[in-house]
């Protein structure tokens, strides 16, 4: 008879299976800013490392929300099924091995965080899976399951991939990774008992459970999404608290003994190249930027060849511009400024602009920008707007 329950089982979930596929695959948490930060490797291994010790949370927690599915499942197959899903997590017969160990340890030899227990857990993390536990004690088996099943389990293989690639393209060995990779293998397995379960309670009506299926799945992906933006949020908002910081506390934050680059004249051979980029369509130009003790300010130098110019771009940072040497014209948007040596122009953010050498000798600009501030936020770096990045010298 159980025997018989599961083939029946096994077979509506293949019938049926494809639609809720594709129900998750069109879920908006593949457009997720931290996931597709890791997709275009954006995030440095701190930013992993927040965000994977937050999630330690929710991964040493994980057996509360088995063991609330398991409450509501009257069958015993499936609860034996339940009990060696809760059987693997904890480790089988070796403890050191348990899902939660796991990640103990890539957590300290990966990110060099000593106890992972002692994590300052955020706020949103503990509402996250408060919300998820109780979603699963307060709602019928079906949607439990479902929950749990596709909305849940069913998607870690795919979410854990962007980390394990992410870390991998930023160096880390594979084998520190082994908690990432070992759930991107097994979790199918997983995902499909609890899939079973829900397919089971239907009772073989699922068309009239599919509704409650698809709710159930929306609302797992749904907190997910939410709270990876919380996190991606977070990894935006640090490097500027830090800044901010250092500025409503209205005292010096470093000692001046211990600075270097208080001073430097201006000039190519004192600083260090940024950048240059040449063709034949008259750009060749060079930019060098000198290594001052300013959070904020970058200091750099154009220096644009006669009857030459500099790329048309734009950028996050603004510029001030003032000519030491050469005349030129500064093209802001539909905007023309004609310089000379004493001449300050400005830059606004984010408006298309290029510089033309117009005289007889080497046109020279000092730049300063703003571009400490403005490289905090995601996706504004040298590389992002630079016509030729791989001459980008940082």
């Amino acid at each position: 008879m159980m025997s018989m329950n599961k083939q029946n089982t096994q077979h509506s979930q293949q019938r049926i299976g494809t639609r809720f596929a594709s129900f998750v695959e069109k879920h908006p948490i593949w457009q997720n800013p931290l996931l597709q930060g890791c997709a275009n490797n954006e995030l440095e291994i701190d930013d992993y490392g927040f965000v994977i010790s937050q999630h330690f949370y929710y991964s040493r927690g994980f057996t509360r929300l088995l063991s609330a599915l398991m409450m509501q499942c009257d069958n015993d197959f499936y609860r034996v099924e339940l009990s060696h899903n809760l059987w693997e997590e904890a480790g089988e017969e070796e403890q050191e091995n348990c899902h939660s160990n796991l990640l103990r340890r890539m957590i300290t030899e990966t990110f060099g965080l000593e106890n992972p227990d002692q994590t300052q857990f955020r706020d949103y993390t503990v509402q996250y899976f408060n919300e998820c536990l109780n979603y699963l004690k307060n709602c019928d088996l079906v949607r439990a399951a479902a929950f749990l099943g596709w909305g849940t389990e069913g998607v870690v293989p795919r979410i854990y991939s962007y980390l394990f690639n992410g870390l991998v393209a930023k160096g880390v060995p594979e084998d520190e990774l082994l908690y990432l990779s070992l759930h991107m293998e097994c979790d199918d397995e997983h995902s499909e008992v609890i899939e079973a379960i829900a397919l089971d309670a239907c009772g073989g009506d699922t068309e009239s459970h599919w509704l409650a299926i698809e709710e159930a799945i929306d609302h797992s992906l749904t907190l997910r999404d939410r709270y990876f933006k919380k996190l991606y949020e977070e990894l935006q908002s640090q490097p500027l608290n830090t800044l901010v910081g250092q500025v409503t506390k209205a005292q010096p934050y470093a000692d001046l003994t211990q600075l270097s680059g208080l001073y430097t004249h201006v000039d190519s051979q004192s600083g260090v190249p940024l950048y240059k980029n040449s063709n034949d369509q008259r750009v060749s130009f060079e930019v060098t930027r000198f290594n001052v003790a300013s959070e904020v300010i970058d200091p750099r130098l154009l220096e644009i060849p006669v009857g030459k110019r500099n790329e048309k771009h734009r950028h996050a940072h603004e510029s001030i511009f003032y000519v030491l040497s050469g005349e030129g014209v500064v093209h802001v948007g539909d905007k023309e400024i004609t310089v000379k040596p004493g001449d300050l122009a400005y830059v606004p953010r984010w408006y298309d602009h290029y510089t033309a050498n117009t005289g007889n000798a080497l046109l020279k600009i000092l730049a300063l920008t703003d571009y400490g501030l403005t490289r905090c936020f995601a996706n504004n770096t040298e590389r992002s707007y630079r016509q030729q990045p791989s001459n980008v010298a940082v």
